[in-house]
């Protein structure tokens, strides 16, 4: 895949350098010598293009590469097409390891719920006992089924029981009619375990666990987006800087084959190309460091794209899309980004931020451990009644129906428990309120930062922009002047140095200025927009 030059200056051409001053007794350059170095002086010109033709062939390019996404895209993987923010979004939703370890921690969460619901399923007791072998030979069955429900407490169960034999006087309630007994009751707390309990609590503070999983779920999602969008836009710039040293490096070595066969034929002094060489260094040397930037960026980026497997994927160079054309022309996009978040933005974001709902759940948690807390300091106050019928033959006083209810008081003194655990539970209560004061306020700082950070970034690539087209202005006059003979090479490779920076700066704003575009959108509680793919 080509690349385009992120340099917006042409290759320089190769240059007539001003002839170095005649030594004595040295013999002058013979006109035809003069002429064989012009010749070799144009054949090094040849394939040197002029700025409007370099900015030509990077427009060019950068449409190539669209054009190869879309052939990429009808003739299926044979191309490696260039790797964009929503496939690395894509990648972090379906294989992150840290976004699955969320999703796990919530479906935990939900099997707790499913257990805290247990409370409320129905139980069946049964036993049985016989005893042949006594002055009182008996045996009996007894069956019953209880039921927990959410209504106040409220307790219901219904049971069967036989008893046959004989009982001794103190177990005479044992003993039914031929057909047994039916009953079924009631049991209903009036104060302590009315308003709540430990295990209507219980299910509750699941639920809002639940809940609260789904947050922090939501919440890790953003949070990742944002990582994955600001390592994708490194790796863009990164690699875009190493073209730029490359560039600079391939002018230097270009401009070496000129000098070389100029100092042959002795128009121009052996010291420029030993300068020259000394230049060829310094940008070889700026070229490894920017492959070593290259190279951290794309391991950094590896953690957020990942193959079906779930394997980090290592993005080849050949994967670094062209900036689009108008970043080269100076065409930088118009933001409308107030410079202070308002207030309904502000308040807008709080309700979307899944980190404040995970931290009101949280809150909702500890009002109801309260809420039981304070309940368990009332005394105790049940009712129970319950009916029962024999069935069947029997002693004529076991037949009739029986109707019994009862009221039973439980105060424990001096409470010390019950308000120990209230004591407790406000506590935990107004630490999780002064962390929820904390959340809304750094909500509203870092809205303010991302809005801050968003303006000063655009205002950033205006100025680099600006910086580059000025440098870019100023290295092709300094070019027309050495080729003068009015200026030297130091002044031209300062020249070409200071194009490079510009270039390699605009870039970082560019890829700042997305940057700061996702972190404005996650500070509102938003996924990454499409903005900050640069589309």
């Amino acid at each position: 895949m080509t690349v385009a030059l992120l340099l917006s200056f042409a290759p320089p051409p190769t240059f007539v350098a001003p002839p170095a001053p005649a030594k004595e007794g040295a013999e002058e350059v013979p006109a035809e010598g003069r002429a064989e170095a012009e010749v070799a002086v144009d054949r090094t010109q040849r394939g040197v293009e002029t700025p409007a033709a370099a900015a030509t062939r990077r427009a060019q390019a950068s449409q190539a590469q669209a054009d190869a996404r879309t052939a990429d895209s009808a003739e299926g993987p044979a191309r490696a097409a260039p790797l964009e923010l929503g496939e690395v979004l894509g990648s972090v939703a379906e294989h992150d390891p840290r976004l699955e370890a969320a999703e796990r921690k919530r479906e935990g969460a939900r099997g707790k719920a499913m257990a805290a619901r247990g409370a409320f399923d129905p139980k069946l007791a049964a036993r049985g006992l016989i005893q042949p072998l006594s002055y009182y030979q008996h045996g009996l069955v007894d069956v019953k089924v209880t039921q927990a429900t959410p209504l106040w407490g409220l307790g219901v169960w219904a049971g069967w029981r036989v008893g046959a034999g004989d009982f001794a006087v103190y177990d005479g309630k044992l003993l039914t009619a031929s057909g047994g007994e039916l009953r079924a009751g009631a049991s209903l707390p009036l104060w302590q375990g009315g308003p709540t309990d430990e295990a209507r609590t219980e299910r509750r503070v699941a639920d809002l666990e639940v809940a609260r999983q789904d947050a922090e779920r939501d919440a890790k999602s953003l949070e990742l987006q944002l990582k994955a969008t600001k390592a994708y836009w490194d790796w863009v710039a990164a690699g875009q800087r190493l073209e730029v040293a490359e560039q600079l490096l391939e002018i230097a070595e270009t401009r070496d084959v000129g000098l070389r066969r100029q100092i042959d034929l002795g128009a121009v002094e052996a010291i420029v190309g030993v300068d020259n060489r000394r230049t060829i260094l310094s940008r070889r040397g700026k070229v490894v460091k920017e492959t070593r930037s290259f190279q951290k960026a794309t391991l950094k980026l590896s953690l957020f794209l990942r193959d079906g497997e779930g394997e980090p994927v290592l993005a080849g160079r050949e994967r670094v899309p062209v900036l689009p054309a108008s970043v080269w022309a100076g065409d930088v996009p118009e933001i409308e980004v107030p410079l202070s978040p308002t207030s309904d933005e502000i308040e807008q974001a709080i309700a979307n931020r899944p980190d404040i709902q995970a931290l009101l759940q949280v809150r909702e948690q500890k009002v109801a451990e309260l809420r039981w807390a304070r309940n368990q300091i009332a005394p105790r106050v049940d009712v129970s009644a319950w009916v029962a019928k024999d069935l069947g033959e029997g002693v004529e006083s076991l037949l009739p129906p029986e109707v019994a209810a009862t009221i039973e008081l439980e105060l424990p003194i001096p409470m010390r428990k019950a308000r120990g655990k209230a004591r407790t539970a406000r506590a935990e209560l107004q630490r999780v309120e002064a962390q929820l004061r904390l959340a809304r306020n750094e909500v509203a700082m870092e809205i303010g930062d991302a809005h801050s950070a968003l303006v000063a970034a655009h205002a950033q690539l205006e100025l680099r922009a600006e910086q580059h087209d000025l440098a870019r202005q100023l290295s092709e006059a300094e070019l027309r002047r050495f080729e003068l003979g009015d200026s030297d090479l130091l002044r031209v490779n300062l020249r070409e140095l200071a194009v490079a920076e510009a270039a390699a700066q605009e870039v970082s704003a560019w890829a700042e200025l997305h940057q700061a575009r996702a972190a404005l959108d996650v500070s509102l509680g938003r996924p990454v927009g499409p903005e900050a793919s640069g589309d």
